[in-house]
């Protein structure tokens, strides 16, 4: 997993990080990755339940992110639970359509706003051009082994192409055709025998092999992490594992997204996109700050909190924002305990010159002036105006 941190005062590095991204990328083996469309979905709406809409919008939103995000585990992520309250900020098309018999809605999220979300909620980001995985899936069926194909209608593999669509892992499962029929036999492939295997997968031009075995009793799988064509020269052992239950299709693909995410994500660690000052007073003790502070990272538009200046009584927060800065002030007024003070004009923080060598009093009162070359000043960051948000604290 690559990091990358990209500080809003500092572009040169962040431009430098960005660069040493892509140059890792264009050293990476340039196989057959496919573009996955992490953005999009459609969710059937179960009209048995209260709010059918609003939670059928919900559940695509917390699909994209997954997809995303490559963490399964992402929505239960505290910002990421706020964002999906208010998912209609994130929407970019909807639209109403039928799955079969029922009801579905479509919608498509926007790529920026999603991937600021990931930023701001500290979860990675694993990228769209992902490794295409072949798949061979053999079928145990009493003493008869079978191969499914593409157009194979097994449950198991509609199964498989459901859970690879949801969390965004492309696959290719053979056609079936003369060829494939011809060069592998399903008892090459249950065995696991790499010779005919490597053969038969060279024709589709994939990043690694998968080989699936389906019993009554769960699953088996080994993960040929390579091109066919080097199946047979390399010495390194297949990835295995095994599953059970009526989910094992949806665990084993969990296992394997989440190795793939493993090794593609990136995190981008950066502050909110929209972010202001928000300054509290007075705070009296230890019990004012922390039920100020627990009160603030409740709020359904911040997505985090830096403690930025203590002083006396008065606390200034830096607020990331998931909402505008007129939303926030509505919800910390709604708070109770609080009232708005207007301050005059934004809080910056000014250049500081320090000078290497100090001025000759007596040539200024001389009217000459001693220039003191730029080399030798320290010029301190200066940071950009931030609105201030200032707040009576009624405890």
């Amino acid at each position: 997993m690559l990091i990358i941190d990209v500080h809003k005062t500092d572009h040169r590095n962040s431009m430098r990080y960005l660069a040493m991204l892509v140059m890792s990328l264009l050293t990476l083996p340039a196989y057959a990755l496919t573009k996955v469309d992490l953005y999009h979905t459609e969710v059937v709406i179960d009209q048995q339940q209260d709010n059918a809409d609003a939670n059928a919008r919900i559940k695509g939103m917390s699909e994209v992110i997954v997809r995303a995000s490559g963490d399964r585990n992402a929505v239960n992520n505290e910002v990421i639970k706020k964002a999906l309250r208010q998912n209609s900020q994130y929407l970019a098309q909807i639209s109403y359509g039928q799955n079969g018999a029922q009801s579905s809605i479509v919608m498509g999220f926007s790529a920026p706003h999603i991937r600021t979300l990931l930023t701001q909620a500290q979860l990675p980001f694993w990228p769209e051009n992902r490794a295409n995985v072949l798949v061979w899936l053999i079928e145990e069926s009493g003493y008869d082994r079978s191969i499914a194909w593409e157009h194979s209608d097994t449950s198991t593999l509609k199964q498989l192409k459901g859970a690879t669509q949801t969390r965004g892992l492309p696959i290719t499962v053979p056609v079936g055709d003369f060829d494939d029929i011809t060069g592998v036999e399903a008892s090459d492939l249950w065995g696991g025998f790499v010779q005919p295997i490597s053969m038969a997968s060279q024709r589709y031009p994939t990043d690694a092999v998968l080989v699936v075995r389906v019993q009554s009793n769960g699953v088996r799988w080994s993960l040929y992490d390579q091109p066919a064509a080097q199946m047979a020269q390399a010495t390194k052992a297949p990835l295995s594992g095994q599953a059970s239950g009526d989910d094992a299709i949806e665990q084993m693909v969990d296992q394997l997204s989440d190795y793939y995410a493993r090794k593609s994500s990136v995190i981008v660690a950066s502050e909110s996109s929209s972010s202001l000052l928000a300054r509290f007073s007075p705070i009296d003790d230890a019990m004012d700050f922390f039920t100020l502070e627990n009160k603030l990272k409740r709020l359904s538009s911040v997505a985090s909190l830096d403690i930025l200046k203590i002083q006396g009584e008065e606390i200034t927060f830096e607020v990331h924002l998931l909402a505008s800065e007129s939303e926030f002030e509505q919800e910390v007024l709604r708070m109770g305990k609080v009232a708005k003070i207007d301050d005059p004009q934004p809080e910056s923080v000014p250049t500081q010159l320090t000078p290497a060598a100090e001025v000759d009093d007596s040539a200024v009162e001389s009217g000459s002036l001693q220039v003191i070359p730029e080399s030798s000043l320290s010029h301190a960051i200066t940071e950009p105006v931030k609105r201030v948000l200032s707040f009576e604290w009624q405890a």
